[in-house]
């Protein structure tokens, strides 16, 4: 399946989002922009979602990371 991989460092000034929403669970991959999969991978999985990718009916899986959101409702819940 042909693909290209395009590796991004969250921590240049331009990624500043990614930095905040990743930063806990690198890696994180995105396929065609849109959230994949972090931290590990079967083969069988990466072959599944480039065919789904290459046809077009690909869709965001669950479990994107947000360390962000999650800073901010830990913060909020540890000041009450």
């Amino acid at each position: 399946i042909p693909h290209s991989m395009v590796a991004v460092d969250i921590t240049d000034a331009e990624h500043e989002k990614w930095f905040g929403m990743y930063k806990y669970d690198i890696p994180v991959l995105h396929i065609n922009g849109i959230y994949w999969a972090k931290h590990r991978l079967e083969t069988a999985d990466a072959v599944t979602a480039l065919r789904a990718a290459s046809d077009g009916t690909f869709e965001a899986q669950k479990g994107e990371p947000n360390a962000a959101k999650f800073e901010k409702e830990k913060g909020a819940t540890s000041k009450v």
